[in-house]
């Protein structure tokens, strides 16, 4: 048992020790993965933003070629009539189409950049009207480049400006004459929002994340939430935001300022959700030149959502691993509280039953002593009856003759039958007593057992006080049992007489029940689980005794066939009486049992198999 124990303990300890070296080989490789996966998702990154960056480039280079394309096929003359809807398609239109709603307006300036007219292109009709002046002088007066256009008449487009958090770009296109002189400009606003909206706004990454787009001042100019456009992304996010941290966002900042092209990991929060959360990112950017502006083109995405699957799985598989060690660490427990347990039940169990044992030996001591009892009290009951029939012999034989001598006197003689019919009761019951206390073998015979019964009960009935009421029902005919009529007439008598005694000091009519009748299945099949035996023989009958006394509690029925057990007092009774009835039925193995219930009387039972008769005859 010992060694089996010093097997189970290292095998516990090799796996506990496997474990534990597999969860720190798990530590390392969700390490090394981790520095992995952020390098790839940041590499991957950059060059979405390089692909980004090139098609933004490219995409302004475009829109300025649209207008550099009007300019050269529209002189000024001309846009006044294209204004006024002469023609059915007009190069406007041709201009606007493309653009999608990025620019509505195209104004035209005079050489010394004064406004000579606005035109405005309306997508739902898809007409070109002049704009009054004052509705379009913002775009002029917030542009800050415009007055380069003097100096550098080449200038593809100025700086993004803002307007109503929404942020713009002008671009210019100067007007030659024939000999190449400039008389003026044409000059189309830019909504950037709206060009986010059909160029980045579909740019989709598999888990959360967006582009953007800030200016050289670090200003944001293209940004997914509208409210984001114009903002610093330092100081006027800290005016919104005052709790939030923004320790990561500087050193970014100072990063991107510092260099072309990039990627690092910091930590920000997602501005289009409406209570954001500080998260983790992994960004790349790079910076293009636009025209006259300067612009840094961002991607980011979420950290952890890029990398879900694979952190996810090795975190899984390291909890998963410590789980494993943690119920081998609680099996361990549980096995060795079992073996204390265990131990402790062995130390219970030799107690118990050393225990046992000394109450078996108490219980043997006192049988023994009860055994011992018993046999004085038959040797002193033998001695008695045997006193009382030598008593009751001359008294039966003098009366006998005092009748031959009396017989003519009526009076006298029916006190002299009296006289004989009780001393010869009183021998029969003595003969009977000392029948009961031989231990010799006996004779049995075959008895009609309704017949026997019916005897039984008619001698004893004779000594139990008229003012009980005793109820017989016996079938005739119901067989043959083999054993001594005495045994039967002690057994009954025996029962009678407790049922007696149960009720004699009731108020309401002691009545007792005697009735001799089939055995039920229920109490065949008990009676063959107690005798196996009994099986060779098919029919069995029950003798019923009942009384309407009140009844035997349930905490004693187990007791009340000991030997001197009794709840009567010393004059009453000596506890040998449902003893009696218990040998008896243990000699004959027949089934006793008892139904009784508190105030509801005691049904005594015994079953006993029986020879029909006419399987007798044969």
């Amino acid at each position: 048992m010992k060694k089996m124990n010093r097997i189970v303990n290292l095998m516990i300890a090799a796996t506990m020790l496997f474990i534990l070296i597999s969860a720190i080989f798990a530590f390392y490789g969700f390490s090394v993965i981790r520095k992995t996966t952020t390098a790839s998702g940041q590499d991957f990154l950059l060059q979405s933003t390089q692909y980004a960056a090139k098609i933004i480039q490219l995409s302004m280079e475009n829109r300025h070629q649209l207008l550099e394309e009007l300019a050269q096929h529209t002189q000024p003359e001309q846009l006044q009539t294209a204004a006024e809807g002469k023609q059915a398609s007009t190069p406007l239109q041709t201009f606007f189409q493309p653009l999608h709603s990025e620019a509505t307006y195209l104004l035209l300036l005079d050489a010394d950049l004064q406004l000579k007219a606005a035109y405005q292109f309306h997508k739902e009709t898809q007409q070109i009207t002049t704009s009054p002046k004052t509705g379009v002088q913002q775009f002029l007066t917030a542009d800050t480049s415009l007055n380069t256009l003097t100096k550098q008449p080449t200038l593809s487009n100025g700086q993004a400006y803002f307007i109503a958090k929404n942020a713009y770009l002008n671009f210019y296109q100067p007007i030659q004459s024939m000999e190449g002189k400039v008389q003026g400009f044409l000059l189309v606003p830019l909504n950037l929002q709206i060009f986010y909206k059909n160029f980045l706004e579909d740019y989709q990454l598999d888990y959360k994340g967006y582009p953007m787009i800030k200016n050289q001042d670090m200003r944001v100019i293209i940004h997914p939430v509208a409210e984001q456009i114009g903002l610093d992304i330092i100081e006027d996010r800290q005016k919104l935001f005052p709790n939030f941290d923004f320790s990561d966002l500087k050193r970014l900042e100072n990063y991107q300022l510092t260099h072309d092209s990039g990627k690092l990991t910091y930590k920000s929060y997602w501005w289009d959700e409406r209570q954001p959360a500080e998260v983790l990112k992994i960004g790349a950017f790079k910076w293009i030149e636009v025209g006259a502006d300067r612009w840094v083109v961002s991607i980011n995405a979420d950290y952890n959502e890029r990398n879900n699957e694979i952190f996810n799985f090795i975190i899984i598989l390291i909890c998963l691993l410590l789980l494993l060690l943690l119920l081998i660490l609680i099996f361990s427990l549980f096995i060795h509280n079992f073996r204390k347990k265990e131990s402790i039940e062995e130390e219970n169990r030799q107690l118990i039953e050393h225990q046992k044992q000394q109450k078996m030996q108490h219980e043997l001591e006192f049988e023994l002593y009860q055994r011992n009892k018993m046999e004085t009290v038959g040797l002193l009951t033998t001695s008695i009856v045997h006193d009382m029939i030598n008593f009751l012999t001359p008294i039966i034989g003098n009366t006998e003759l005092l009748l031959e001598e009396y017989e003519h006197k009526a009076l006298l003689k029916e006190d002299l039958e009296e006289i004989l019919k009780s001393a010869q009761k009183g021998q029969r019951l003595a003969n009977n007593v000392l029948r009961f206390s031989k231990s010799q073998g006996s004779t049995q015979a075959w008895l009609d057992i309704s017949a026997a019964v019916q005897e039984a009960v008619q001698r004893i009935a004779e000594i139990i006080p008229d003012k009980v009421q005793i109820n017989v029902t016996l079938e005739a005919d119901l067989g043959w049992s083999k054993l001594e009529e005495v045994d039967l007439q002690n057994l009954i008598y025996n029962l009678i007489t407790n049922a007696y005694q149960a009720t004699k000091n009731q108020a309401a009519e002691p009545k007792i029940f005697i009735s001799l009748h089939p055995a039920s299945k229920e109490q065949i099949k008990q009676l063959f689980k107690q005798q196996p035996l009994m099986k060779s023989y098919q029919t069995f009958v029950t003798l019923e005794i009942a009384d309407n006394g009140p009844g035997i509690p349930p905490a004693i029925q187990s007791k009340i066939f000991q030997p001197f057990f009794t709840t009567k007092t010393a004059d009453e009774g000596t506890g040998l009486g449902l003893f009696a009835v218990a040998s008896i039925s243990a000699k004959y193995e027949w089934l006793l049992t008892i139904d009784s219930q508190e105030q509801a009387g005691a049904h005594f039972l015994i079953t006993l198999p029986v020879v029909p008769t006419a399987e007798l005859s044969k």
